[in-house]
């Protein structure tokens, strides 16, 4: 017991000899030891980054809004430095980027073009070093700006993917499902350099698909080549 009070009566000095509360200006309280600060305020989530517009309030819980708001501009920041031409990045500023309410894992792409709505993005599985956000403006791209004819040479291309005896990529491959895929993965390859799934790499593409790789140059880069 006895060690138990000097124990508290050491303490109480402690505190008495501290310079906050020796200080204290007679009849104003001392001031406290620890400051812990107002809380930091998150930011919203719908907000407008570098022309693109931005609605990710409905993104699920689990993420907070700071790191959604810092992995969907480093999305846009892969788009805008991937080398488009100022007429391809302006048509994409004009489409809504969406955060997509489904739960993180949950059956679906990362992020997929929606007509009449924009580009969905499941914000949970974003990677600063995969540009998903870029697939579906591409996707965007395909449905909205390419002329007739480069959607038939689009089609014609992808069928010869398809077609190759030997099979260059497997039936399953995402690309070889449909035209707007096909046009959207194909090109984030180009433009990129490299994805995570077919066609996987620039310089596979070109292998694979020489005639396509230089009509993606035409496109792009007004016949260019990219190395």
């Amino acid at each position: 017991m006895r060690r138990a009070t000097a124990a508290i009566t050491a303490a109480v000095s402690m505190l008495a000899a501290s310079p906050a509360l020796a200080n204290a200006p007679v009849g104003m309280s001392p001031q406290p030891l620890f400051h812990l600060g107002p809380a930091k305020p998150q930011p919203s989530l719908a907000f407008s980054y570098d022309g693109f517009s931005v609605d990710a309030s409905r993104t699920p819980k689990g993420v907070s809004a700071d790191k959604a708001v810092r992995q969907i501009k480093a999305q846009i920041d892969l788009v805008t430095h991937v080398g488009l031409k100022p007429e391809v990045v302006a048509f994409m500023r004009t489409v809504p980027v969406l955060a997509d309410p489904a739960k993180p894992n949950a059956p679906g792409e990362s992020a997929r073009y929606v007509p009449g709505q924009g580009v969905m993005i499941r914000v949970s599985r974003l990677s600063p070093k995969k540009a998903v956000l870029l697939e579906g403006l591409l996707e965007a791209y395909h449905d909205q700006r390419l002329a007739p004819g480069q959607r038939a040479d689009v089609t014609r291309f992808r069928t010869e993917a398809a077609s190759r005896t030997p099979p260059v990529w497997p039936k399953t491959a995402m690309m070889l499902q449909s035209d707007s895929a096909f046009f959207a993965l194909t090109s984030s390859a180009y433009l990129y350099g490299a994805i995570t799934r077919e066609p996987y790499t620039r310089k596979d593409l070109r292998q694979t698909q020489p005639r396509y790789y230089r009509w993606l140059a035409d496109l792009y880069d007004q016949g260019r080549v990219r190395g």
